[in-house]
């Protein structure tokens, strides 16, 4: 660079690389000359080493107190080692701080789960508490979707601490610590499995999510009382300050944990009072739909499913006809967790306010309801079959918007052998239609290979 005198040839080759490289890690520290050495090295599609910039901080194994901060390290060569003097204990770093390259990022912990957890306690870089925080979740998962006996693991014991020191974090920056307590999503999930069953998927993050919710209840309402207090306090008007939208963000996330804990008729009751009582007080958008989406989810009891009925009510009548308003009533009630779903989605095409023919509209209901994994993938194929007798209809109004529909059930692969022999069905019903657009024919054809 000439501003700078800085030679930025090797890091022009991110311009030609295809692919993401791989940066692994291994760290050890010498006590005798109190020094820690961090070990990276890359594995690229480069025939020459890339210019990655790592930023990296320590933090003291026993405190988990920041000893060193945020230090850029520029990895130029397959492997390089870098010292740290003057420690005067162990350290675990915390690699790739502020996501500093688009890169894997590859470690050689003997305890990877007690290192994620650490750092998802005590990390003060955002981005890698979140990080480890979903790395950890992601793991109970998974082990709860394989059965395994979680008495004899320690990650429930992880993925607690780093829930609790989470959530009793103390300033103002609440966006980060509300991503920080949210589970990875089921998409997000699924990337990681090479055979997906989708509905098991949800039920083991769900059951995830409540044993969380169940043992750390009493916090988590009494942090959502207080954050209920300050924003009331602050007056009626809507204010859109990054602090204010923090806790608004943060308010909504422990109110889906809160609604989680819902398996007797009590419970029930008490997490739909709770979310129609935000619902009812908001005065923006995002309390109230996330209000809305925890209660489009309830079922039992004559008063939950009433409160849910007046809440959709309320929010269509309060819509007066606001096209993107109404979208999220239709995109919410797709979402929904509820056995009958797809019944109430075919009866919403029948809706006054629904058509074809308005994409946004299509998107907020038919894409939604592909989007809601569990229950577009149920046991059947019906699913499968509502989305391919839409698309077929959709194409004929624009072939654009049903070649992105029809994408959804391209990924027939990773869904299991019944599974998958019902989705190409769909799309062979597709590729077989007359006539048909060549948007769409692109898209069934190559789904079909």
């Amino acid at each position: 660079s000439d501003a700078n005198e800085v030679d930025l040839t090797q890091f022009g080759l991110w311009y030609s690389t295809n692919g993401t490289p791989t940066v692994k890690y291994e760290s050890k520290y010498d006590d005798e000359t109190k020094t820690f050495y961090l070990t990276l090295s890359q594995e690229s599609n480069s025939d020459e080493p890339m210019h990655i910039p790592v930023a990296v901080g320590l933090l003291d194994k026993v405190s988990g107190k920041e000893v060193v901060p945020t230090k850029v390290l520029d990895l130029k060569e397959e492997t390089q080692t870098f010292e740290f003097p003057g420690l005067e204990g162990d350290v675990l770093p915390s690699v790739l701080r502020g996501f500093s390259a688009p890169v894997k990022l590859v470690g050689s912990s003997e305890d990877e789960e007690k290192d994620w957890a650490f750092l998802a306690a005590n990390d003060s870089d955002g981005f890698n508490r979140w990080g480890n925080g979903q790395s950890l979740y992601a793991s109970l998962i998974f082990q709860t979707l394989r059965g395994e006996q979680l008495s004899e693991s320690k990650t429930p014991e992880y993925v607690f601490e780093a829930f609790q020191r989470t959530l009793a974090l103390d300033g103002d920056d609440y966006s980060i610590q509300a991503y920080a307590l949210i589970l990875p999503s089921e998409s997000t999930l699924a990337e990681e499995l090479e055979v997906v069953d989708p509905v098991a998927l949800h039920k083991a993050r769900g059951d995830v999510k409540k044993s969380i919710a169940r043992k750390f209840q009493t916090e988590i309402r009494a942090k959502y009382d207080e954050l209920t207090s300050a924003m009331e306090s602050s007056g009626e008007d809507f204010k859109v300050d990054a602090t204010s939208i923090g806790q608004r963000s943060l308010r909504n996330v422990l109110l889906d944990y809160l609604c989680a804990v819902n398996e007797t008729p009590e419970e029930r009751d008490a997490a739909s009072a709770l979310a129609m009582k935000q619902f009812e007080s908001s005065y923006g958008m995002t309390d109230r739909y996330a209000a809305l989406s925890c209660l489009v989810s309830m079922d039992g009891e004559e008063s939950v499913v009433a409160r849910r009925e007046v809440a959709l009510q309320k929010f269509y009548d309060d819509a007066e006809g606001d096209a993107l308003v109404l979208n999220k009533w239709f995109g919410a009630q797709a979402l929904a967790d509820l056995p009958d779903v797809l019944d109430r989605v075919k009866a919403l095409t029948e809706h006054p306010e629904f058509t074809l023919s308005n994409p946004n509209r299509c998107r907020s209901l038919i894409s939604a309801f592909s989007m809601n994994s569990a229950h577009f993938h149920a046991e059947g194929g019906e699913g499968y079959k509502f989305i391919g007798e839409t698309v077929a209809k959709v194409d004929k109004l624009n072939p654009q918007m049903s070649s992105r529909m029809g994408g959804s059930l391209i990924q027939w692969k990773k869904y299991g052998e019944r599974r998958g022999a019902s989705m190409k069905a769909a799309l062979q019903k597709l590729a077989d239609m007359k006539p048909i657009s060549n948007d769409l024919f692109e898209v069934v054809s190559r789904g079909l290979k």
